[in-house]
């Protein structure tokens, strides 16, 4: 028995490695989950705000916009150029975020981004040679959103051409740091794609030689993945304060940080609330097939539909499906794990229906009419009058 007990301690802890080692390598390596963030991000307002401003800053450090004004302005009022130029900002400032709020220029950041989280990917997988192509740096590339910022008040004839060879390009990785990063890569795909699996054939050996205990060993596992979810919903909100109040020192920019932390990390919350969800679910199948009187009396409700294996895996399979239509978690999308749940599932069905067919060897039939009745008509049949 303390073997399985080990073996489940492993398994939990495994578990939690497996849901970081995922979160990882979805939300690192997935060009759809790269996708999918850039549009969460672009959404959101704060964010947009501090994009707005990142994209002015880049404007006015390629493009000497007093110079351009005063070029502009007649002899006697070049004087104003310098003024101009500050209160031109306060005006570029208002006209970014209004511009990144239509939805062509959002289409055009989200490309910008998905191609090059797409670049980026190939790098680290070592099937491209895009580090060479930009000097040694991996770059994410604003400068069309720049180009349409300040064309929108016409600061400069042809922004494009003035605009350096490094405008808009903002770096995501050095060269230096490629090796190790490709290393890694590989590292984290094969554990988010695979390491699940271990915590799952753990928990199932422990069953195994558990014999007679099996139902404390689920229980066990139960509690283990419950507790497992609450800790890494308790790691994420720790993880974000510590970043957005401590690392993050202007008060006006907390607020989109904290946005981006919640979105960067959603898969991991969603992969904390699959642990709990598969905690209650584990304890909800302990206590059915548990020796308490209550327990005792849903299998002896249940026996009639229990008998009847079309039934049975009828009623087990449309709830499955409704779970899968429902998606409450990113989790619950992935083939996968969801093949592996959906064999844990007829499992566990087989086994209560096991059970239940040696405590109740003859449950009667399926009383769907009276069960109607009852229920239409306050419990006597009568239809009233």
């Amino acid at each position: 028995m303390g073997l399985a007990r080990g073996l489940v301690v492993v398994a939990v802890i495994l578990t939690v490695l497996s849901l970081l080692a995922g979160y990882v390598r979805f939300q690192g390596l997935d060009t759809d989950t790269a996708s999918n963030t850039a549009e969460l991000l672009i959404a959101d307002d704060e964010v947009r705000e501090q994009l707005a401003a990142a994209l002015v800053e880049q404007l006015y450090a390629n493009v000497d916009v007093a110079q351009s004004l005063e070029q502009r302005l007649p002899e006697d009022q070049k004087g104003l150029a310098a003024p101009l130029s500050g209160a031109l900002r306060e005006l570029l400032d208002r006209a970014a975020v209004r511009m990144l709020e239509r939805p062509r220029v959002q289409e055009l950041w989200v490309g910008s981004f998905t191609r090059t989280h797409r670049q980026l990917v190939e790098l680290l997988e070592n099937e491209t040679e895009l580090v060479n192509v930009q000097g040694g740096a991996v770059v994410l590339d604003v400068r069309p959103l720049v180009i349409q910022l300040g064309e929108r008040v016409a600061i400069v004839g042809n922004l494009a051409q003035e605009l350096g060879p490094d405008a808009g390009l903002i770096e995501i990785m050095d060269a230096g740091e490629l090796e190790t990063a490709q290393n890694l890569t590989q590292t984290l795909k094969f554990l988010g794609n695979w390491l699940w699996v271990l915590p799952v054939v753990l928990a199932a050996i422990a069953l195994w030689i558990a014999r007679g205990r099996k139902r404390s060993i689920l229980r066990m596992l139960g509690w283990g993945s419950l507790l497992a979810g609450l800790l890494v919903l308790v790691v994420r909100r720790v993880g974000g304060s510590y970043i957005v109040d401590d690392l993050v020192q202007s008060e006006t920019v907390k607020p989109a940080a904290q946005d981006t932390w919640d979105i960067l990390t959603a898969q991991l919350r969603d992969g904390g609330f699959t642990l709990i969800g598969l905690g209650l679910i584990l304890l909800l199948a302990v206590w059915v097939g548990g020796t308490s009187s209550s327990s005792v009396s849903t299998r002896r409700a249940l026996a009639p539909y229990l008998a009847r294996a079309e039934v049975a895996y009828g009623i087990a399979a449309g709830l499955f499906l409704l779970l899968l239509l429902w998606a409450p978690t990113v989790q619950t999308t992935r083939a996968p794990l969801m093949i592996a749940a959906a064999a844990i599932v007829i499992l566990g069905v087989e086994l209560l229906r096991r059970q239940t067919a040696r405590e109740i060897p003859d449950p009667g039939p399926i009383e769907l009419r009276s069960l109607w009745r009852r229920d239409g008509s306050g419990g006597d049949g009568s239809t009233g009058g």
